[in-house]
């Protein structure tokens, strides 16, 4: 039997919408001959029920026996802002700055833990980080996110910045699958694709 050219992954909508989709464009010039089915939810798929080969997943280092596991990056915390929102100020902006100013909070709630703070803070506050960076990307305010989610638009002068700390916490993305006996070589593709481009370990 022919093994299937087609694979459906399962991802959240940020890492979707920052990482994936950007990056479909060299996924067809590698493997033209591979369709990909992006799940993109916020739910943690169930492989066999969803029909999911591979999934990315933000956990801790612990998985059944039965999946095997590839650390893609940890989730290293840095702040960043439209350039235009901080055009007026002198950076890096300390901490404890970051307080009195609009900030975008999304379902992670990271805030609290990097300004090492019990105070409450105000803000917009969105559901996923994707949404919150597009706040960001439009000058609404200062965003809180993994490096990897905002590296091109930092690279690209869309992002800044603005506070030099950087705080690396648990739990990281991981790139998971089922084990199996019989070897699909179209998902090894796609498998080793992944760990090459959405990786930074």
């Amino acid at each position: 039997m022919d093994q299937p050219d087609s694979v459906t992954i399962s991802v959240t909508p940020t890492i979707a919408a920052k990482l994936l989709i950007p990056l479909l464009g060299k996924l067809h010039t590698s493997l033209p001959d591979i369709k990909l089915h992006t799940l993109a939810t916020e739910a943690v798929s169930d492989f066999d029920r969803d029909q999911v080969d591979i999934a990315v997943r933000l956990t801790k280092k612990s998985f059944p026996e039965n999946l095997e596991a590839q650390l893609l990056f940890r989730q290293e915390l840095i702040v960043v802002a439209s350039p235009f929102l901080v055009q007026d100020l002198t950076l890096p902006l300390k901490p404890e700055q970051l307080i009195s100013m609009p900030l975008l909070h999304d379902a992670h709630d990271n805030w609290p833990k990097f300004l090492n703070t019990n105070v409450k803070l105000s803000g917009l506050v969105f559901s996923q980080t994707t949404l919150a960076l597009d706040a960001a990307l439009s000058g609404q305010g200062i965003a809180l996110a993994c490096r990897a989610f905002v590296d091109e638009e930092i690279k690209s002068g869309k992002l800044v910045q603005v506070v030099s700390e950087i705080m690396t916490i648990e739990p990281s993305y991981y790139l998971v699958r089922k084990k199996s006996s019989h070897s699909n070589t179209t998902v090894n593709k796609i498998w080793q694709w992944c760990i090459e481009y959405l990786g930074t370990n």
